[in-house]
């Protein structure tokens, strides 16, 4: 592929370590897990080219070096509904059978992680440079209750504490400690099956975690303008409601409507050291996911989703989410019990979308195929070939619209910036087990 910085690129290693424990009795389950993961990447980008720096141009590396440890434990147990509350409510319960999970979740990242200013990947200035420790628990509860043969719920409630920690290198006003917690509850009912289908609804609140750096900031490291913080942890709201069928032979089919809600928020930018508002959005749609056995040996697997996706509160700039795309669709067909050989082709559809707020200028769709074939050499061993873009279409995986400028160039030019799918590849893999 072309680019206008040769220089631009990267390295990056990945090491985990993980295990398994579990035990099973006949009132429940137990189960211990833990992780170690040695992470570091090392990346040169330069987006805009000479935008901001016209002499050596825009090129940034951003550097991350982390140790991630973690640990989750969760118990399940079979009971009476009425047991859960001593036999207050016995009488209203009676023998409700219940099943209930309890759970623990732990996470410490060590982070080094960097921002600076390089030409042809030599360092020419520096952004940020921090030394960040993050720690995330989480505790939770469900219990399922089978109400009648055909009726059944799902409770459950998660508690969730956040702690960063930063010391930053180069700006000591971002140096700090910031904490955060939510609650977050769900509830999911279930109907049915009549006729083998069963209808359902889900309602409940997740959230995602921000850039520490940014639970910290003070002042825009480029500009020492005042920065406001970032929360910690940032709450959405979800609602699904849908059917469940195999009432045709052979095929397992649902048919979902869903709504997502994100609360207003501050982002941390990474490529720019900063943070950055964004209004609260909404985004709805539908999801209809099928898997049919066609035959003992063929499995056909068709996806198909809608979204409408919209900032929350009105601005003169426009309502469309940048990069949300409207139409997503998903065919594969599998082969398999050959004897040693299997295959499978999949089609992959991601449709046009907004790259700026008034919808003015759009992204062009992307289909793709890829296709797999292997054969079993033995209990242990497969040998697959996967051919990716296979049609080797000339699509992009990812667009982007913003302002850049050349080099000699006086002003800057707002157009579309993309990376192109990879061109028709082979990839030969030998899978070995012991």
């Amino acid at each position: 592929f072309d680019s206008l910085d040769a220089s631009d690129g990267g390295e990056t290693r990945r090491n985990s370590l993980s295990g398994e424990w579990h035990a099973r009795t006949a009132s429940g389950t137990t189960q211990l897990s833990a992780y170690a993961i040695d992470y570091r990447v090392s990346l040169f980008s330069n987006f805009t080219y000479a935008l901001e720096r016209p002499t050596g141009g825009d090129q940034f590396a951003q550097t991350d070096d982390r140790k991630v440890y973690g640990l989750a434990a969760s118990q399940t147990f079979d009971h009476v509904l009425g047991d859960m509350f001593g036999g207050l409510f016995g009488g209203v319960f009676g023998s409700l059978p219940a099943r209930s999970e309890i759970g623990l979740q732990v996470r410490h990242d060590r982070i080094r992680v960097g921002l600076f200013d390089t030409v042809a990947r030599q360092v020419t200035g520096g952004t940020r440079d921090d030394q960040i420790q993050q720690s995330l628990l989480g505790l939770y509860g469900q219990t399922s209750v089978e109400w009648t043969p055909w009726l059944r719920s799902v409770v459950g409630l998660r508690a969730d504490q956040a702690r960063f920690k930063v010391d930053s290198l180069l700006q000591a006003l971002n140096s700090g400690e910031a904490r955060d917690h939510l609650l977050s509850p769900k509830l999911s009912v279930i109907a049915g099956p009549w006729a083998r289908t069963e209808l359902f609804f889900n309602a409940g609140r997740g959230f995602h975690s921000n850039d520490a750096r940014g639970t910290t900031a003070r002042v825009d490291p480029r500009t020492g303008a005042a920065a406001d913080k970032v929360p910690g942890l940032v709450a959405a709201t979800g609602y699904e409601l849908g059917a469940r069928t195999e009432w045709f032979r052979g095929l397992q089919s649902s048919l979902a409507l869903w709504r997502l809600d994100f609360d207003s928020e501050l982002v941390y930018v990474g490529d720019a050291g900063a943070t950055e508002a964004n209004r609260p959005s909404a985004r709805r749609g539908v999801e209809w996911n099928n898997r049919w056995a066609a035959l003992p040996w063929l499995l056909v697997d068709a996806d198909l989703a809608w979204t409408h996706a919209r900032f929350s509160v009105a601005d003169p700039v426009g309502e469309r989410i940048p990069n949300s795309v409207g139409k997503v669709a998903s065919v594969a067909v599998t082969a398999r019990d050959s004897g040693p050989w299997s295959a499978s082709m999949q089609w992959r559809y991601l449709g046009a979308g907004p790259l700026v707020e008034d919808n003015s200028v759009r992204s062009i769709s992307s289909p793709t195929a890829n296709l797999r074939i292997a054969r079993k050499l033995s209990s242990t061993s497969t040998l697959t070939l996967d051919v990716f873009n296979l049609f080797n279409r000339q699509v992009n995986d990812i667009q982007y619209h913003y302002d850049s400028k050349l080099p000699g160039e006086t002003t800057a030019v707002a157009d579309r910036h993309v990376h192109p799918a990879e061109p028709r590849q082979l990839r030969l893999t030998l899978a070995l087990g012991f």
